[in-house]
C-alpha cells in the first residue's frame, strides 16, 4: 500500500510539473520549427543518426543496474562509478575518431564537427549517472521532476536564443549539449554521489549482467525509432529526411514527457515487485488503462485537426509534412504502450524478454524500404505497420512474465481506443462541413471543442463503468 501510495504521488505531483514542462517543450519547438529549415533538421538527424544510438550505451547500462538492484552496496557503487567512467571516455574517444567516416556516409561533410561536438555528451555522462540512479533509486520523484522542470524551460530559453541569433542547427547541437550539463547539475544537487573508482570487480558479475542487457535493448530500441531516419537520409533528400524528422519529433511531443515520467516511475517502481510477479502484473494493467484514457484521445484528436494545425502554426512551408504528421499520430500510442511494458519487464529482472521482441522487430524493418519507394508518407506506413506488429510481439512475449493474458490487457485499452476511432471519425465529417465555411483557426478551436465533447459523451454512454474504475485508480 505505501508503494501504491508513492507512486500514485509522485505521478501527481511530476504530471503536474511535466505539464508545465510540456507546454514549454512546444512552444520551443514551434518556435524552432519556424526559425530553421527542413535542411537544419536533416543535419541534426543525420548527426544523432548513430551517435544517439551509442550515446544510450555510454553508462554502459549502469544506471538501470543501479535502479533495479535488491541490495545496493558503496562498493558496488564504487565498481559501477569504474565501468561509468570507462565506457564514456571510450565512446567519446570513438565518436571524435570516426565522426568523419559518419560525414561520408550520408555525404555531408559539415556533420563531422556536429558529430565531434555532440560527441562531448559522453564526457557529461560520466557526472550524470550515478545521481540520476540513485534520485530514481530513492524516489525522489518530486525534486527529479523540479530538475526536469527547469533544465527544459533554461534549455527553452537558450536555444530559441541561439536559433534567433541565426545560428542554424548548432542552436539544436548546443541546446541539446546544455540540456545535459544542466541535468547532470540538477542530479548532483539533490542526490550528489561523490564516491571514488573501483581497483576490484569481484562480486560485480551480476550487475554487469543485468547492465549488459538492458544496454543492448536500449541500442536495439534506439536503432528501431533511428531506421527510419537513416534509411530517408541515405535514399531521399536532405530535405525529405527534415520533414520527416520535424513530424516524428512532433507526433513524439505529446507523450514524450508523459512516457518519460511514467518509464522513470515504472523502473523504481516495479523494481520493488521484482519478487511479486502478480502485484506487478496489477499494476501494469491499471498503468496501461490510466495511459490509453490520455493517448489515444489526445493522438488521433491530433489527427484529425492535423492539416489547420501544421500550416497555422508551423506555416506553409511545412504543408508537406501534413499527411504524414497524420499517420504518425495513429503510431505513436502503440508505440507508447510498448516502451511501458518493455519498462515492466526490465525491472523486475528480466530484460531477455525485451531483447526477444526488439530482434522480432528489427526482422519487420525491411518493410520500410518498400514504404520509402513512396515518399515519406510511404514510410510513415510502413513505420504504422512495424509498430503494430511490434506491439503485438510484446503482448505475445512479456505479459505471461506478470501472468496476464492478451485479451485482459486489450480489455483495457479498448474503451479508450473504440471512444478515439468514433471522435476522429466524427471530426472528419465536420470537417467537411465546415472547410470553406469558417476560418481555419476558428475552424480548429470548434473541431477541438467538438473532440472533447465527442470523446466524454462515448466514454459516458458506452463504457461509464470503465470509465470511472480507471479515474479511481488515481485515488488508490
Amino acid at each position: 500500500m505505501e508503494l501504491s501510495q508513492n507512486v500514485i504521488k509522485g505521478l501527481k505531483v511530476g504530471a503536474m510539473l511535466r505539464l508545465v514542462a510540456q507546454i514549454f517543450t512546444w512552444l520551443n519547438t514551434l518556435i524552432l520549427i519556424r526559425l530553421l529549415t527542413p535542411d537544419d533538421y536533416g543535419l541534426m538527424a543525420m548527426t544523432m543518426a548513430f551517435i544517439g544510438i551509442f550515446a544510450l550505451m555510454g553508462d554502459f547500462g549502469i544506471g538501470k543496474a543501479i535502479i533495479q538492484a535488491e541490495e545496493l552496496t558503496t562498493r558496488r557503487l564504487r565498481q559501477a562509478f569504474t565501468i561509468n567512467i570507462v565506457s564514456c571516455l571510450v565512446f567519446f574517444s570513438i565518436f571524435f575518431s570516426i565522426a568523419p567516416v559518419i560525414a561520408s556516409f550520408f555525404d555531408e561533410p559539415r556533420v563531422t564537427i556536429l558529430v565531434q561536438a555532440v560527441a562531448c555528451q559522453h564526457l557529461i555522462m560520466i557526472f550524470h549517472t550515478l545521481p540520476y540512479a540513485m534520485a530514481s533509486r530513492k524516489m525522489l520523484f518530486k525534486e527529479r521532476e523540479k530538475v526536469q522542470f527547469y533544465t527544459t524551460l533554461m534549455t527553452s530559453i537558450v536555444t530559441i536564443t541561439m536559433a534567433a541569433s541565426g545560428l542554424g542547427v548548432w542552436s539544436l547541437i548546443l541546446g541539446h549539449l546544455f540540456m545535459r550539463l544542466a541535468l547532470t547539475v540538477g542530479y548532483n544537487l539533490i542526490a550528489p554521489c561523490w564516491i571514488r573508482p573501483a581497483l576490484s570487480f569481484e562480486g560485480f558479475s551480476k550487475m554487469a549482467g543485468f547492465s549488459g542487457v538492458a544496454t543492448i535493448n536500449d541500442v536495439l530500441r534506439f536503432f528501431i525509432n533511428i531506421f527510419g531516419s537513416i534509411s530517408i537520409g541515405r535514399l531521399l533528400t536532405k530535405a525529405e529526411l527534415g520533414v520527416f524528422s520535424v513530424t516524428i519529433n512532433l507526433a513524439n511531443l505529446p507523450s514524450e514527457k508523459i512516457g518519460e515520467l511514467l518509464n522513470h516511475l515504472g523502473l523504481s517502481s516495479f523494481a520493488k515487485l521484482q519478487n511479486e510477479r502478480a502485484v506487478a502484473g496489477q499494476y501494469l494493467h491499471k498503468s496501461v488503462q490510466l495511459a490509453s484514457l490520455v493517448l489515444f484521445p489526445m493522438y488521433l484528436g491530433i489527427c484529425a485537426i492535423s492539416p489547420e494545425l501544421i500550416i497555422l502554426v508551423l506555416s506553409d512551408k511545412w504543408a508537406a509534412a501534413i499527411i504524414p504528421f497524420q499517420i504518425l499520430c495513429l503510431t505513436s500510442p502503440f508505440r507508447m504502450l510498448s516502451e511501458m511494458m518493455a519498462t515492466g519487464i526490465t525491472a523486475i529482472g528480466e530484460p531477455g524478454k525485451n531483447s526477444k521482441t526488439l530482434l522480432l522487430t528489427i526482422l519487420t524493418l525491411p518493410a520500410f524500404f518498400y514504404g520509402i519507394q513512396y515518399g515519406v508518407a510511404g514510410a510513415c506506413w510502413a513505420w504504422l505497420g512495424i509498430n503494430l506488429i511490434s506491439f503485438a510481439f510484446h503482448l505475445k512475449l512479456i505479459l505471461p512474465v506478470f501472468e496476464l493474458k492478451a485479451s485482459s490487457l486489450l480489455g483495457a485499452i479498448f474503451p479508450s481506443l473504440c471512444s478515439s476511432i468514433i471522435m476522429l471519425v466524427g471530426l472528419l465529417l465536420l470537417r467537411e462541413q465546415l472547410t470553406g465555411q469558417v476560418h481555419e483557426a476558428t475552424q480548429m478551436f470548434l473541431m477541438i471543442l467538438a473532440g472533447v465533447l465527442l470523446f466524454c459523451a462515448t466514454q459516458l454512454l458506452l463504457f461509464r463503468r470503465q470509465l470511472f474504475t480507471t479515474i479511481k485508480y488515481l485515488r488508490h
